[in-house]
């Protein structure tokens, strides 16, 4: 597993970068701050 810290500043930005990992064949995670979102199963 590989942890990488990127800062997305708008709700476009994450909009945005979810468009971009869910084209991947592999699970991703976002925490932000005491949230977490599984994005493995979303798309």
């Amino acid at each position: 597993m590989k942890n990488v810290t990127i800062k997305l500043e708008t709700i476009n930005d994450v909009k945005n970068f979810v468009s971009a990992v869910t084209t991947f064949e592999c699970d991703f995670d976002i925490v932000a701050e005491r949230y977490i979102s599984d994005l493995s199963d979303q798309y």
